[in-house]
């Protein structure tokens, strides 16, 4: 797998947001890509007050554990997140050339 593929993109993003078994299927590159969404992390925390706040609205809101528009704006959020990372990693990529000033 080449760095400049997205599948190994892909494993990067997925390390940064703890969503692989490292347990079952530990792989190199977890040596040097920290998990961002880990206990004490900036991503954790900032998580965490968005769940409490999710969870507040559906209360105000008396709607129980889920709203459809909530639910909504917290998926394209994460598409954007996604999105803005990817090309945030092609431009690491880029910039890191050599031949680039």
């Amino acid at each position: 797998m080449r760095k400049r593929d997205n599948e190994f993109k892909q494993l990067i993003y997925d390390l940064m947001n703890g969503s692989l078994d490292l347990e079952n299927n530990a792989i190199e590159e977890n040596r040097y890509v920290e998990n961002e969404f880990s206990e004490g992390k900036v991503c954790q925390i900032a998580y965490t007050e968005i769940l409490d706040a999710y969870q507040r609205i559906c209360e105000r809101l008396g709607v129980g554990e889920e709203d459809k528009d909530i639910e909504v704006i917290m998926n394209n959020f994460n598409t954007i997140m996604k999105h803005l990372c990817m090309k945030m990693y092609d431009y690491g990529c880029f910039f890191s050339q050599p031949s680039i000033k």
